[in-house]
């Protein structure tokens, strides 16, 4: 049995942050949550004309430029700026002003981030940038920004935080991996605030003519797309990839 000073930490969520294709920002969410909104729509990123999938879960509306400067924008993957969007609402609800913190402060606040694909969509636009031109808008940041790694770093650097900065990849349940490993370093004490959940943005050509070739892509519904994502009826036929 444990001592008393050997028990765990109680952990509880303090903030929350989103972008998602049924609504950006918190609020949003929960509203197309109550509102039974379908996130699935037509692919608008890229020409589907020579596809047998064309439908997706893409972000509608969501304003890269608030959180990637025009100068940074071509080095980084989409995911970057939809984390650290999330990651401001997240600290904003949970109150914390990230710019008064001292430095003892921040060496107390992680990042536990999951992914499935990280940058691989960003690295497939490069290879087609090597391969059909033009070279000149290819990033010299390709390969660390391709890489998942770098996607807690992204938080930490833009934050100000020193606390552990790690990226989990273990496929589907990645941020769900994320979050258990977060919890417990809260729970141990080894941090004592960690921004913790996950984020991808597969929807490119390439990627998408790969989950088709697995069979696992629905290509039922490209004329309604809406009703597309229906794992719970009779007549699924496949997933729908989707991005957030």
């Amino acid at each position: 049995m444990l001592s008393r000073p050997d028990l765990p930490r109680r952990v509880v969520v303090t903030g929350f942050g989103c972008v998602t294709p049924i609504g950006i920002g918190r609020d949003a969410f929960w509203r197309g949550l109550e509102t039974g909104t379908s996130g699935t729509s037509s692919i608008e990123s890229f020409d589907t004309s020579t596809h047998q999938v064309k439908i997706s879960a893409e972000i509608k509306n969501f304003d890269v430029e608030a959180e990637i400067g025009a100068k940074d924008r071509k080095h980084v993957p989409r995911t970057v700026p939809l984390l650290l969007a999330a990651t401001r609402e997240a600290l904003i609800d949970a109150g914390i002003d990230h710019e008064s913190l001292s430095l003892d402060e921040r060496r107390r606040v992680g990042v536990e981030i999951g992914t499935g694909g990280g940058g691989l969509a960003f690295a497939e636009k490069h290879y087609e940038y090597w391969f059909l031109g033009p070279r000149t808008h290819a990033s010299v940041y390709i390969i660390p920004a391709s890489t998942h790694g770098g996607l807690s770093s992204e938080i930490s650097m833009r934050f100000g935080l020193r606390g552990l900065s790690h990226v989990v990849s273990t496929g589907c349940t990645s941020s769900t991996d994320a979050i258990f490993y977060a919890a417990e370093h809260i729970s141990r004490g080894r941090q004592d605030v960690m921004i913790t959940g996950g984020v991808d943005a597969p929807i490119a050509p390439g990627i998408l003519a790969g989950f088709d070739l697995m069979t696992v892509l629905t290509r039922a519904w490209n004329d309604e797309p809406q009703r597309a994502s229906r794992p719970f009826s009779k007549d699924r036929s496949g997933i729908v990839v989707g991005e957030g």
